[in-house]
């Protein structure tokens, strides 16, 4: 039977928006064996599911995310390999969750899911089949941050026993991820003006709890024209690496630094 029209679509657009965004939708049949491991060998690749499973499925696959980043990057420490841990389990539904809201005008369920993960990241998203919530923007908004809270809920009580997390840095990459999909987002509603989309942010931010945890700041790009980034909480550590320096939008750096950096990227890639 073919998927639910308006969920592939959804994920389509997703996918032309996010590259590396990859949400598919998985038959009611493969979906079960998934969270019933019925189809996977010792040799396959780990996934995280929800619902939870039962056995220590998604044990194993956090392990081989940390794994991964302890590995290849010991210098840098816990707070990098956690906020790395985090970042990477949520971003891809929250990304699709976002999206789907503004984008295509629907709330995708994320009451079933799975993730496989390899080399350090997911690979995908696999929803199981169901027609998405559809409503005004404030009813899908609620919906959707109703999803997300349950499904970090989920991720931070496994990952938990797995690193060690720092509560405030947890709220912050939440935060960010969902204001940086929010952006994402923008490029399908070219009617929006920087108002509205920092008043849409801030609407997420309290539905989802996360009031004091981050933001936007408006800056004026080297062209004349206003642009928004984000105004972030916590850092991810990314320069403690023996390859990493700090980012963009580090809140280490004073405002008139990630400001030089932002324009210094954006002339960048356009000269690219």
């Amino acid at each position: 039977m073919a998927a639910n029209r308006t969920l592939e679509d959804l994920l389509r657009l997703a996918a032309r928006l996010v590259p590396g965004l990859n949400g598919v939708v998985a038959s009611q049949e493969a979906q079960a064996a998934q969270e019933t491991q019925e189809t996977h060998g010792a040799h396959s690749m780990p996934a995280h599911v929800r619902p939870a499973p039962e056995s220590s499925r998604n044990r194993t696959a956090l392990d081989a995310l940390l794994a991964h980043w302890t590995g290849n990057w010991p210098e840098a420490g816990r707070p990098y390999w956690a906020a790395r841990c985090w970042g990477i389990l949520i971003w891809q539904p929250l990304y699709l969750s976002v999206i789907g809201v503004h984008a295509s005008r629907a709330s995708i369920s994320l009451e079933r899911i799975v993730q496989p993960v390899a080399n350090g990241w997911t690979t995908e998203v696999r929803l199981a089949d169901h027609a998405p919530a559809q409503g005004d923007t404030d009813a899908l908004i609620a919906h959707a941050a109703r999803e997300i809270r349950a499904c970090c809920a989920q991720m931070h009580d496994e990952l938990l026993p797995v690193i060690r997390l720092n509560p405030a840095a947890v709220r912050g990459t939440q935060a960010d991820v969902v204001l940086a999909a929010l952006l994402a987002a923008r490029k399908a509603r070219p009617d929006w003006r920087d108002e509205q989309v920092q008043a849409l942010g801030e609407q997420w931010l309290a539905a989802l709890g996360l009031q004091d945890d981050g933001g936007y700041f408006a800056f004026a790009r080297t062209d004349g024209a206003c642009a928004l980034a984000l105004e972030r909480r916590t850092c991810c550590y990314h320069y403690r690496r023996r390859d990493g320096e700090l980012c963009s939008t580090c809140p280490r750096l004073a405002k008139h630094e990630r400001i030089v950096r932002l324009n210094t990227e954006r002339d960048a890639a356009l000269e690219a």
